[in-house]
C-alpha cells in the first residue's frame, strides 16, 4: 500500500539530507552504489514505476553518471520531476 501525499525520493549521500525535502512530503532515502546500496537504483526504477514516488532529488556527488543517466531517463519517460543536486 503506498502512502498518502507526495513521496520524494533521494538517491545518495547518507541519508541525513532528507529532512531538507521532507517538508514537501515523505522523503524516501536510496543508498548511491558507492556507499554499499548496490541495489538501491534499481529498487528505486521499480519505485518510479509502479507509480509511489512522485519526485527524485539525485544527490550527483554520491552517484556515477551511469546511474544518474538511467535514472533521470526513467524519470523523463515517466514525467516525474527530477533535480540534480551537484
Amino acid at each position: 500500500m503506498v502512502a498518502p501525499g507526495p513521496r520524494v525520493a533521494i538517491l545518495g549521500g547518507d541519508g541525513r539530507q532528507c529532512g531538507r525535502w521532507g517538508g514537501e512530503g515523505i522523503a524516501v532515502h536510496f543508498m548511491a552504489g558507492r556507499a554499499g546500496g548496490n541495489g538501491e537504483p534499481r529498487r528505486l526504477e521499480a519505485a518510479l514505476r509502479s507509480g509511489s514516488i512522485t519526485r527524485v532529488v539525485i544527490l550527483a556527488r554520491w552517484n556515477g553518471h551511469a546511474t544518474t543517466r538511467r535514472i533521470r531517463r526513467v524519470c523523463r519517460t515517466l514525467g516525474v520531476p527530477v533535480e540534480v543536486v551537484p
